[in-house]
């Protein structure tokens, strides 16, 4: 399924990942070789206070495609949406794939995704079989929910990790500086179908996570229960008011 007539960026954000980075990136950079002439791996570093980012330097000089990106200023944790709006804005292919760091997405599942950005402008995947905790699964419908009544955005699983957009998506959106959690992934979708770009969802496997911690969870990780942070929670729906605000705002101006 090689794609030798197209070139694509690759990007992850990691934050504290130096258990997961190595294979991450390796598994990646497999796939893409066998698939592309030209393409790049940029792995976007949150600040990692553990060995995340000396790791990527030394992978980025024994090969060429793998590249670190400092979030801002180096050291310095940010958050996930203006990590991923680090990857979005260095992206510099046709196309744009973003994951995540963790090793809970199978990069073979681009087999199904890569073929479908002939007929549509973004491929966003869904997770089938979610392998995380119940009360984060719980959470995370009632998020879905509430990104369906403020936006009206049908979509299975806004925040999936697992995504492919042509290039020209984001020559046209805007991105807000002001998101600072994975609502970004929201403001791209409902910013990209104002503008008429079409879409498609594809399910994906998802892997339970194996080494590492994430940093939505407080206390101890179980099969059932993980708490998530009231921090993130808060920082969420704040990050859902402030984009409805701005597209209500957008949207009298027009």
């Amino acid at each position: 399924m090689a794609m030798q007539t197209k070139s694509i960026s690759a990007f992850m954000p990691a934050y504290n990942e130096e258990e997961n980075i190595l294979e991450a990136v390796s598994e990646i950079d497999n796939y893409l070789k066998k698939n592309f002439a030209d393409y790049e791996i940029l792995v976007i570093d949150d600040g990692s206070k553990d060995k995340t980012a000396q790791i990527v330097e030394v992978m980025g000089r024994e090969n060429n495609h793998i590249k670190l990106v400092p979030a801002g200023v180096r050291g310095q944790n940010y958050g996930y949406g203006t990590a991923a709006r680090t990857g979005f804005r260095s992206a510099s292919k046709d196309l744009v794939f973003f994951t995540d760091a963790d090793q809970q997405f199978d990069i073979n599942d681009l087999d199904t995704l890569l073929p479908l950005v002939e007929q549509y402008d973004m491929v966003a995947g869904y997770r089938k079989d979610r392998k995380d905790p119940l009360m984060r699964n719980f959470i995370a419908w009632v998020y879905n929910l509430l990104i369906r009544l403020f936006f009206g955005l049908r979509v299975k699983d806004v925040d999936c990790a697992f995504k492919v957009f042509k290039r020209k998506v984001f020559d046209t959106i805007q991105l807000s500086d002001a998101r600072e959690t994975g609502v970004i992934n929201a403001e791209i979708l409902v910013k990209a179908l104002k503008n008429d770009f079409t879409m498609i969802q594809v399910p994906v496997k998802h892997l339970p996570r194996i080494k590492g911690v994430t940093v939505y969870e407080s206390g101890k990780r179980g099969k059932i229960f993980a708490w998530v942070k009231l921090s993130v929670i808060t920082r969420q729906f704040r990050d859902i008011l402030t984009l409805w605000k701005e597209l209500r705002k957008e949207s009298k101006s027009a």
